[in-house]
């Protein structure tokens, strides 16, 4: 008899739980932040609902996209609410975008609203998207066979491998916009028709954006950080280029302070491949040429990449936080003497390239 009684009871608590079926929910796929363009408004809250089908082939990924303006997310959600007839629900979304516009602006509401929430994950890939987040969200691919699916495959190196690509977590933007010596980039989705393109990307101050770098910067970026193992890059050579697949790739670099001396960052940098394709003719017996070739000329673009943001005083190679981990002290000295020595910081780049062939013609 108790044990009867016992289960009427866990029946009766369970028929009061806030558990909803799963044709009850609406499952947010992906989320897109803007700035308001109303007056009144802060913020414009763009989600991506996925909108379930029979089969998963391509172009068959179905989505609606619901949109609502207001002073805080958690006003828009609350408004978006009364515009659904199922509840929402984030626990699906894993890309976050910011518009171009809001990233002008301090982003620390938003991100503090996206941290705090316990249902949005905080392995979500976070980007900036131009020329707004709702115009990245809204784009229709051809091939895409579950809504948001794409951009995943693209961040999370599951599917597309690609140079230019900087992927982010929601959890180490956070981490970085508080972290003494370390500034956070994201990569631009720039949205066309059909498609959208990933190859450039937007540096932080612990604010706001303050620093564009074009692909070719991007991808410079990559190389030194060691965020990727393929790679393609071009070097000149006498009165012609020629492009280098590279497929092993290591990098790290270490702050020096010697005593009397000008403070430097050693940024080392190893590479392996072969020759992809040229506009001149090649020998195989002048391979230490092309290599001694990529090495100079991958060494002066480093250089000038790492003294533009210097000059911007932005640090997202981690230079800071590299020199604070080899000096120890209050935290607040240590940091007061980084930001009078980043100023006279030099760099020295060293590559080391070896190259396999020049490919499968003789």
């Amino acid at each position: 008899m108790k044990k009867l009684l016992i289960i009427l009871l866990l029946i009766c608590l369970c028929c009061g739980c806030g558990f909803k079926d799963i044709d009850r929910r609406f499952f947010v796929v992906a989320i897109g932040i803007d700035k308001s363009e109303k007056k009144d408004t802060k913020f414009r809250l763009t989600l991506k609902l996925a909108v379930p089908g029979n089969n998963i082939d391509m172009g068959s990924a179905k989505f609606e996209l619901i949109s609502q303006d207001a002073n805080s997310m958690t006003e828009c959600v609350r408004l978006l609410k009364s515009k659904l007839d199922k509840e929402l629900d984030f626990g699906h979304a894993k890309i976050v975008i910011f518009g171009q516009s809001l990233l002008k602006d301090n982003v620390a509401d938003s991100t503090d609203w996206l941290n705090r929430r316990r249902d949005i994950q905080l392995v979500a890939w976070l980007a900036a998207g131009k020329p707004s987040a709702e115009a990245v969200l809204s784009t229709e691919l051809a091939h895409e066979r579950l809504p948001g699916n794409a951009l995943l495959l693209s961040f999370g190196k599951t599917g597309v491998e690609s140079g230019y690509i900087i992927s982010e977590y929601l959890f180490d933007f956070y981490r970085k916009k508080k972290e003494w010596g370390l500034d956070p980039i994201l990569p631009i989705i720039q949205a066309e028709k059909k498609h959208y393109t990933i190859n450039t990307s937007l540096v932080f101050d612990k604010e706001k954006s303050k620093l564009a770098l074009n692909m070719d910067e991007t991808r410079l970026f990559n190389i030194m950080k060691g965020n990727l193992n393929k790679v393609e890059i071009e070097a000149p050579f006498e009165d012609f280029q020629f492009y280098v697949s590279v497929d092993d790739l290591h990098s790290n670099f270490r702050v020096y302070t010697p005593a009397n001396q000008r403070p430097y960052a050693k940024i080392d940098v190893k590479m392996r491949g072969v020759i992809e394709e040229s506009y001149g003719r090649l020998h195989g017996e002048q391979l230490p040429a092309y290599e001694e070739a990529v090495e100079k000329s991958h060494e002066e673009l480093m250089v000038k990449l790492l003294k533009k943001l210097q000059d911007e005083n932005l640090d997202p190679m981690g230079f800071g936080l590299d020199y604070r981990a080899h000096h120890f002290g209050k935290v607040e000295e240590e940091w007061q003497a980084w930001q009078a020595l980043y100023p006279e910081l030099e760099f020295q780049v060293n590559i080391k390239m070896k190259l396999e062939g020049i490919g499968v013609i003789k």
